[in-house]
């Protein structure tokens, strides 16, 4: 942004948030490397209008319902691991939204994005300036050593990209956070998110059409395409968002555990099962899609 339109950016940002939460919002900590931006583009001003735009979101159209924001620390290093779904990342703004909104300590969650999106114009300097990182190894790793507060989704794109028909069934987790949690001692906090599958009913996928785009799916819903844009509307679902206890695996498991993949698998279904045990306590809790 220019001097001018991160003016601007604020006071968008003070109309839209109360006086109150945003003076706790402005506490949040970045590493600024002198140009408004940290080493991954992530910019203060950019940071602070998504929250204040997805907090309406997240209050007036998904009116989201929380519970377990206690089981995060305030500081260190944490990886949120949730499942994911919905065909858009929504899932992951509504968590992002959550913990700035709950936590008494604003700190940015750095969700990692599939390497597919950092080649998309425009919306790869968007995901950057709110504090998103593209999937490599190295920067993932490099926010964890700085103590960052990160969100990985094990199901990637392919969770994204579930049918209808097999929601809330969650695709095989990948191993990498697991190695990443036991090589860099970091707490994992599995987390279920329940109300994304219903916000676009994804009932076939075009592939053919898709890889024309290079995008990993190409979604045919009840009002997409038939509405054109409109469509891409999400139904005003509720979302119900629970964060589990910390698991420890480095407690247990050291680093020549990385060394055997079936233990590092064997961790990373502990993890999926737990996941999937909150998401049917959630399921069973609500009373509808839209309640």
């Amino acid at each position: 942004m220019t001097s001018k339109q991160r003016l601007l950016a604020m006071r968008a940002t003070e109309r839209l948030v109360p006086p109150e939460e945003l003076n706790k919002l402005l506490k949040f900590k970045m590493a600024d490397l002198g140009f408004g931006f940290d080493q991954f583009g992530m910019e203060r001003e950019s940071v602070l209008l998504a929250y204040a735009i997805g907090r309406c979101i997240y209050k007036y159209w998904f009116r989201v319902t929380s519970r377990g924001q206690e089981y995060i620390p305030d500081e260190g290093r944490v990886l949120i691991v949730p499942n994911h779904s919905g065909v858009l990342p929504i899932d992951a703004m509504m968590i992002w939204i959550d913990l700035w909104l709950k936590k008494d300590a604003p700190r940015p969650m750095r969700a990692v994005v599939d390497n597919f999106a950092g080649f998309l114009p425009f919306i790869n300097t968007a995901m950057y300036r709110v504090g998103q990182v593209v999937g490599a190894r190295r920067n993932f790793e490099d926010l964890l050593e700085s103590n960052q507060l990160m969100a990985v989704f094990p199901e990637g794109a392919k969770g994204t990209g579930k049918l209808y028909k097999d929601r809330y069934k969650l695709i095989k987790f990948n191993v990498g956070f697991i190695e990443l949690s036991i090589k860099h001692r970091v707490p994992i906090i599995p987390t279920a998110v329940v109300g994304c599958e219903e916000q676009y009913a994804m009932m076939y996928n075009v592939k053919a059409i898709a890889a024309m785009i290079s995008f990993p799916y190409f979604p045919i819903t009840p009002l997409f395409p038939l509405l054109g844009p409109l469509g891409m509307v999400p139904l005003p679902v509720r979302y119900h968002i629970r964060y589990g206890e910390p698991i420890h695996f480095y407690n247990d498991y050291g680093p020549q555990t990385l060394e055997n993949p079936e233990t590092v698998r064997m961790l990373a279904d502990k993890v999926q099962l737990k996941v999937e045990e909150m998401i049917q306590g959630l399921l069973e809790e609500r009373k509808g899609i839209f309640s």
